[in-house]
C-alpha cells in the first residue's frame, strides 16, 4: 500500500482529509480509530508516508504528550492537510483551512488541543449513530463556525444532536470545552456568564435558524486532578447558572461517551448521560 509512486486517491484517503479539513489536526491515535478501517498500522503508516511525500498531507513530529505511550524515537506525529490535500478538498467543495505555513509556528499544546477535540466530537458522533439511543450528532461546529461576533463565548466545538425519529425536527445544542488545564475562579466566571447570556438570548438558535429544545454546557477535564477542582469552581458560581453545565473526564467519554459518566456539579451525588433527562 505504501510506496513513492503519485497516490490514486481511495475512499479512505478522501475520509481523512475531510476530518481533517473539519477539525485542523489529527493524530495516529485518531486515525486508528475512524479511518482505514481494518487495515494494520504499519500499512496505515506507510499510507500516510505516501500521501505526505505528495503533498496531500504534512506529518510531523512533536512532544511527547502526557499519558502518551509513544517513544521518543517513535515520536509522536501530528498530520494536517498538504497543498495538494487543500486542492483536493476545495475541488470537493469543503473548506479546510491552510495550516502549512504556520503549522511550524503553532504551539504543540495547541495542536494537541485540537487533536482532542477532534476525537471526543468524532467519538461521541460515532457511537451515538450506532449505539442504542434515540439521538444522534446531525453536524458538529468546528470552533470557527462555532464563534459568534458579538458575544466573547468560543466554544472548542457545537455538537447539534437530533431525534433519529424524522418527524421530531428540534434540536438539542452541546457546547463542549476541553479544559487543558487547571481552572481558575476568574476563567470559570467568564465562561459561566457568557454561556448564560448566549443560551439565554438563544444566540446560536437565531444564527443557525434552528428550532432548539435544550442546551448543554460540557466541560472535558483533561487532567484528572482539574475535574474535581473545577466542579467546585463551578459550585461557586452556582447562583449564575440557569442553564444544563456538565463535567466528565478525557478517559471516561473517549471509553464510555453513552454511559452515565456526566456530573451536574449542583447535583453532583448522581451521574447522568449527556442526552439523558436532567433534574
Amino acid at each position: 500500500m505504501g510506496n513513492k509512486n503519485k497516490p490514486r486517491i481511495l475512499d479512505d484517503d478522501i475520509d481523512l482529509m475531510i476530518r481533517i479539513a473539519r477539525h485542523g489536526f489529527v493524530d495516529m491515535d485518531y486515525i486508528q480509530l475512524f479511518v482505514y478501517k481494518g487495515r494494520k498500522i504499519r500499512t496505515i503508516k506507510e499510507r500516510l508516508k505516501q500521501l505526505a511525500l505528495h503533498d496531500y498531507l504534512i506529518v510531523e513530529r512533536t512532544f511527547i504528550p502526557a499519558n502518551h505511550t509513544a517513544s521518543f524515537r517513535t515520536g509522536y506525529k501530528i498530520v494536517t492537510l498538504g497543498k495538494r490535500g487543500l486542492q483536493y478538498m476545495e475541488d470537493m467543495g469543503y473548506e479546510a483551512k491552510d495550516n502549512t505555513k504556520a503549522f511550524l509556528n503553532y504551539s504543540p499544546y495547541y495542536m494537541y488541543h485540537q487533536v482532542q477535540v477532534a476525537t471526543v466530537c468524532d467519538i461521541i458522533q460515532s457511537k451515538y449513530e450506532d449505539g442504542n439511543s434515540n439521538w444522534y450528532v446531525d453536524e458538529i461546529l468546528n470552533e470557527k463556525e462555532a464563534y459568534l461576533e458579538d458575544t466573547s463565548n468560543r466554544p472548542d466545538a457545537i455538537l447539534i444532536f437530533k431525534q433519529k425519529d424524522k418527524t421530531k425536527t428540534s434540536s438539542v445544542l452541546v457546547y463542549v470545552e476541553l479544559e487543558r488545564s487547571y481552572p481558575t475562579q476568574t476563567l470559570a466566571e467568564k465562561k459561566i456568564r457568557s454561556y448564560r447570556r448566549v443560551i439565554h438570548e438563544e444566540l446560536h438558535a437565531k444564527a443557525l435558524s434552528l428550532d432548539i429544545i435544550d442546551y448543554r454546557v460540557l466541560f472535558v477535564c483533561t487532567m484528572r486532578n482539574a475535574k474535581r477542582l473545577l466542579i467546585q469552581k463551578i459550585r461557586d458560581n452556582k447562583d449564575r447558572i440557569n442553564f444544563n453545565l456538565l463535567v466528565t473526564g478525557y478517559e471516561d467519554i473517549t471509553q464510555h461517551p453513552l454511559d452515565a459518566i456526566y456530573t451536574l456539579p449542583l447535583h453532583e451525588d448522581v451521574q447522568y448521560k449527556l442526552m439523558g433527562q436532567l433534574p
